[in-house]
């Protein structure tokens, strides 16, 4: 009986040993998270943007993980066409589209969390999927007035097209005024020459 619980205890313990070793070999790196340093996602009644979640495989096999929206359904849907992710070895960029679309109605400092779980799938026989490990990203939104929305501070990042249009011209012009100063310089050097070389006749 001894031997028994040693045997189920030493199973346990390997068990454990290769689910850890799974999860450090896949991650997902998420762009927002509840603390000082990286702010919820802001924002604000009305507004919706696509978040990308990235799937990183540093372990030695290929994987493949389907993904499934496990909180926050109210303001976020999986957008992919195709939620089983395959992720070879090595990849450290796969993306996972979220679309997060805060209601016109929704009150000021609301705040929810969005949750996507990834479980492990494999092909078994007869091509049955059989489902392994998996891993939960979550990150926070908070629902704000446009001044502190992540919308508008991205708009005044982005120079309005007028603006770009107008640089286009400037630049355009100081680029045509130093090619003209190149030609009417070259053109001074050939002629300085000719002028020095003429004698001046005798009286």
């Amino acid at each position: 009986m001894k031997n028994k619980k040693i045997g189920i205890f030493a199973v346990a313990i390997l068990s454990a040993v290769l689910i850890a070793s799974v999860v450090l070999a896949f991650g997902v790196a998420i762009p927002y998270w509840d603390n000082p340093e990286w702010y919820p996602l802001k924002l604000a009644p009305g507004e919706s943007k696509i978040i990308s979640l990235t799937l990183q495989n540093t372990g030695e096999d290929d994987a493949i993980f389907r993904a499934n929206l496990t909180s926050g359904s109210e303001i976020a849907v999986l957008v992919d066409e195709n939620l089983d992710y395959s992720v070879p070895s090595g990849e450290v960029n796969k993306l996972v589209n979220i679309k997060v679309e805060i209601p016109e109605n929704a009150e000021l400092q609301a705040r929810y969390r969005i949750s996507v779980s990834f479980q492990q799938i494999s092909l078994g026989e007869g091509g049955m999927v059989s489902l392994a490990s998996g891993l939960t990203a979550s990150f926070p939104v908070e629902i704000v007035g446009y001044e502190e929305s992540v919308k508008r501070a991205e708009i005044q990042k982005t120079p309005p097209q007028e603006e770009k249009n107008y640089m286009w011209v400037i630049t355009l012009a100081i680029l045509i005024a130093i090619v003209i100063a190149v030609i009417v310089v070259k053109k001074y050097q050939k002629a300085k020459p000719q002028r020095s070389s003429k004698v001046t006749p005798k009286v």
